[in-house]
């Protein structure tokens, strides 16, 4: 499949959702070539869970927590 990229309104990468194995999908940041994971969401579930494990909420919130990555 094919990676869903986030970007701002300027243009700019921010990262990337990708799907993985069992239907999950992951989202990574993106910065300079490198990929730092964010988090998990489980369709089966319907949870969105960040990169330590701990659930955030219902629903895809993958590219809320990309988004959010760039606040910092």
């Amino acid at each position: 499949m094919v990676d869903q990229i986030v970007k701002d309104r300027s243009g700019k990468e921010l990262g990337r959702i990708r799907e993985i194995g069992s239907g999950k999908f992951t989202a990574y940041k993106a910065y300079n070539r490198l990929e730092t994971e964010l988090g998990t969401y489980d369709p089966s579930t319907d949870k969105t869970y960040d990169r330590l494990g701990l659930e955030i909420g219902n629903g895809n919130q993958l590219r809320w927590l990309i988004e959010q990555s760039w606040q910092d």
